[in-house]
């Protein structure tokens, strides 16, 4: 028997809806066919919903109010009485959904007015496993066959199959699997596109609308951060090629991209600065400098942690990494609320390829996540376009910034940075900007042009004028050397970086690589200036 338990024969004949045509729908279009769903019984819910309408011009009478708990976990039952079964009559009565019968008398949806479901802080988030569940007697094979539990969001996603089996999970038939090259052109009304506005509080969610609405019309521009294990082999190594992919797709769109490849997360001290996106894996609990109190995300920022409890819980926000990354700024995010397993959680390549390409944020999840009555919800605005400026940046834009006039750049060069590097230099010097050697700097590394790599950051160092860049170039240079196989000359540049970057967090990684590159070598309380001087 198959693993997974797949979409029923009767949708073939359902009506089926184009999904490039959706894609490519206006702000208008999109916000006709959300609903907001919202807990009566929580405080906060309907307000929410309220500031969420208004904020996306969305029709107040798609509000939609449930009696639910407000509890983070529900019950299988529970969520059967108070949310899937008042939801759908609701989506009938409404005339969002028009059913029809099949052949053995069981409902089909027909067609839908409604694609999107935006699910608002109070609704409960995630079901727990239970036993004896009256409709879920054939199982599938262990592990995954014999679990009921999920996200409440992914189980709203096939709310209109009305199926009562709820054990194992659904193949999602538009994901962009590693079988199938381009989007399933068709799409079942029956699927709903869930996002949820939620958070460690009511402002963060607030600020996530807003600063997503803003992005989308001045533009997303930043950092683009990457944080591999280097695993290239095995399973574990699909994590890997997925937040790869994500680098390298940023690359090719003109978005600089650094990359933490050591197998450790990102360390406490290291610069990030300008942060815009983050991909990265694997931990249980946000670290590094992303826990520093201070530390923010450029507005509109989508970030995003892949680890299987990354979303157990969005309302600490010290807990798992998609509610704290919201409370430092990130406006889309997503994550697991109880084990995935590694294959069943979101392409972060694809996921970020679609959002690039313009798609909103809905639609780019739903294209990346391949299973569905699961545990992967998508936290943050459902109609956010977090890149909705780049189609007016092209490469033959007037620059407005170093940001755009690096991405005009690497647009000249068909997205190649490699191919631009003359270019990238000539107006590093021209204006005394470091970030453009950077950049370059980066993607060499990533390539293994190693020695070219560390003429870029040297030479980047020089022109850079914040303390933090400065040290981040250090940093960079000295891992160039260590993969070349020279550590002891990135250990030695280190040294000298003891003397002059003087903070705890700045010392504590310094020593810390400096332990990793020369251990056995003390390290002395002066040493001459390195090549990067």
């Amino acid at each position: 028997m198959s693993m997974t338990r797949l979409f029923p024969h009767f949708i073939l004949f359902a009506i089926v809806l184009n999904f490039a045509g959706l894609s490519a729908a206006t702000p208008q279009e999109d916000a006709a066919a959300t609903i907001v769903i919202y807990n009566a019984n929580d405080p906060d819910s309907k307000g929410l919903a309220d500031f969420y309408c208004s904020a996306r011009s969305i029709d107040p009478a798609h509000e939609i109010a449930l009696y639910a708990t407000n509890a983070e976990e529900i019950s299988r039952s529970d969520y059967d009485i108070s949310i899937a079964t008042p939801l759908r009559q609701e989506l009938v009565n409404r005339g969002y959904w028009s059913i029809s019968r099949d052949m053995m008398n069981r409902p089909i949806v027909i067609a839908s007015s409604i694609r999107y479901a935006a699910v608002i802080r109070g609704l409960p988030l995630k079901i727990k496993e239970c036993a004896d569940y009256p409709g879920d007697a054939q199982v599938q094979p262990a592990p995954v066959g014999t679990v009921n539990a999920a996200s409440v969001d992914s189980e709203l996603s096939i709310l209109g199959l009305f199926s009562s089996q709820i054990s194992g999970l659904l193949k999602n038939p538009i994901c962009n699997s590693a079988s199938q090259s381009v989007f399933n052109p068709q799409i079942s009304p029956t699927l709903l596109f869930v996002s949820r506005l939620d958070a460690p509080n009511v402002e963060a969610i607030k600020s996530m609308v807003l600063n997503g609405i803003r992005a989308e019309k001045e533009g997303l521009w930043g950092w683009g951060y990457i944080d591999l294990r280097s695993i290239n082999s095995g399973g574990y190594a699909l994590g890997d090629n997925w937040i790869r992919s994500a680098g390298a797709a940023m690359r090719r769109y003109g978005i600089p991209v650094i990359t933490d490849d050591l197998p450790d997360t990102y360390q406490s001290g290291f610069p990030i600065t300008g942060a815009a996106a983050y991909y990265g894996w694997y931990s249980e609990n946000i670290d590094g400098p992303f826990t520093d109190t201070f530390f923010r995300f450029v507005p509109g920022a989508v970030a995003a942690h892949l680890h299987s409890f990354s979303a157990t819980t969005l309302h600490d926000p010290n807990k798992g990494w998609t509610g704290p990354l919201i409370q430092h700024g990130v406006s889309a995010s997503l994550g697991n609320v109880y084990e995935p397993y590694l294959s069943f959680t979101t392409d972060m390549g694809t996921f970020c390829s679609s959002l690039l390409a313009g798609s909103n944020l809905a639609d780019s999840y739903y294209s990346a996540q391949p299973v569905l009555s699961w545990m992967s919800i998508l936290v943050g605005d459902p109609l956010y376009r977090p890149y909705a400026c780049l189609a007016q940046a092209d490469s033959t834009s007037p620059s407005k910034s170093v940001w755009t006039d690096y991405r005009r750049i690497i647009l000249s060069h068909d997205g190649n940075v490699l191919k631009s590097a003359g270019d990238l230099v000539a107006r590093a010097k021209q204006g005394g900007e470091s970030l453009y050697l950077e950049a370059l700097g980066a993607a060499q590394m990533d390539a293994g042009a190693l020695p070219a790599a560390e003429a870029s950051f040297a030479m980047a160092f020089k022109m850079a004028k914040e303390n933090a860049v400065q040290f981040r170039l250090l940093l960079e240079d000295a891992r160039c050397f260590e993969k070349q196989g020279d550590p002891a000359q990135g250990a030695s540049l280190l040294r000298w970086g003891l003397l002059h970057y003087t903070t705890a967090s700045q010392r504590g990684i310094l020593l810390a690589w400096i332990a990793r590159m020369d251990p056995i070598k003390p390290t002395p309380s002066s040493s001459p200036a390195p090549s990067i001087r």
